[in-house]
């Protein structure tokens, strides 16, 4: 665990263990909402790779805005892209450099260390490419502006330069996480300090859903795990759409989370 302080997010805490659980909380969270008794996900899209070792997770907006954490053992290296600030705007990446690659957004993670370079590549291979600009050339970069990494009791990347690039608060989240949990960003700043997050995350009629949700995570952090009858009962909406339902279960059982009914985990 390692704390930076900000001018543009204040006190940010980053720790590796952390962030895993909070990425598999955000991704278990986003895939019950709709059929939940909770309001507000902290993702509005969610998509994960890998295992709790070495993985992913690609988290997006409404307005196309996403970030990427990967991980392995020595570490934690994140992206993140604001629409129309890629490595080019940000970056200084020239046209001819373009390599569609990871060194497109390599200069978003100076001093990366070496340890770190196969969650990089796996953050980089889920990051979108650029479309055709103003003068219809076709770049393709791989599109982030801004990153980070964690590394033992040091960490570095762009997001702590000063001033903040854009796309940086989608970052800063990770190093502000309440309770375990990555919190939504405000629909009306994209600035995750107090008072820019979202202030009803913690509803009282929302509070039996999430103990759901953190026992489901902690037990899945141990092994495979399943939903009980009782953690079933409490959750979900009466009479959820049993189409929705199936989804939600192959997508669970993705990360090694069952429930009564759903195929079983295999070997």
């Amino acid at each position: 665990m390692i704390e930076r302080v900000t001018c543009d997010f204040g006190r940010l805490v980053f720790d590796r263990d952390a962030i895993v659980r909070a990425a598999l909380r955000a991704y278990v969270e986003y895939l019950l909402e709709g059929i939940s008794r909770f309001w507000y996900p902290a993702s509005e899209g969610a998509m994960w790779e890998g295992d709790l070792q070495r993985g992913a997770i690609y988290n997006v907006n409404l307005e196309g805005d996403y970030e990427v954490v990967a991980w392995n053992e020595a570490g934690v290296v994140g992206l993140a892209y604001q629409a129309g600030q890629g490595p080019i705007e940000q970056l200084g990446l020239s046209l001819d450099a373009v390599t569609r690659g990871p060194d497109d957004v390599r200069g978003a993670v100076p001093g990366l260390p070496a340890e770190l370079e196969p969650a990089f590549v796996m953050a980089v291979g889920k990051l979108a490419r650029g479309e055709a600009r103003d003068d219809d050339v076709v770049y393709g970069e791989k599109l982030a502006g801004v990153g980070f990494w964690l590394h033992g009791n040091r960490v570095g990347g762009t997001l702590f330069d000063d001033p903040s690039p854009c796309g940086a608060a989608r970052l800063a989240a990770w190093g502000l996480l309440h309770d375990g949990r990555l919190l939504p960003l405000s629909c009306e700043s994209y600035n995750p300090r107090p008072g820019w997050i979202v202030t009803n995350h913690n509803r009282k009629e929302d509070a039996p859903a999430h103990a759901i949700i953190d026992a489901v995570v902690d037990r899945r952090l141990k092994g495979p795990t399943e939903f009980t009858p009782a953690e079933l009962e409490t959750l979900l909406h009466p009479t959820p759409d049993p189409k929705r339902v199936h989804a939600v279960q192959r997508r669970l059982q993705k990360v090694g989370i069952t429930w009564p009914g759903s195929p079983e985990i295999p070997d």
